[in-house]
């Protein structure tokens, strides 16, 4: 069983600042973070599930470094050939 399908945290707010209910939009991020480390990475959703809630966001981080840092290095590309 994935580790985030447990029983809901007593941690856990019931509701979100807006008032609807915490447990379904948090669900639904979750979801969306597995969705883009599998993506990212090449891997398979399953795998991801293994993760840990922090393993996922030092992938997420790396993730977008990376990203970061090849749209600089295409960008200095484009103002390079431009010139």
């Amino acid at each position: 069983m994935p580790r985030f399908v447990l029983d809901q945290s007593f941690l856990d707010p019931l509701t979100s600042k807006d008032g609807t209910p915490y447990g379904p939009k948090r669900y639904k991020e979750i979801v969306r973070e597995c969705w883009y480390i599998s993506d990212q990475l090449h891997t398979s959703y399953s795998d991801v599930l293994d993760l840990s809630f922090q393993e996922r966001v030092y992938l997420i981080g790396y993730i977008d470094e990376k990203k970061k840092a090849t749209q600089k290095a295409l960008a200095e590309i484009d103002n390079k050939s431009k010139k």
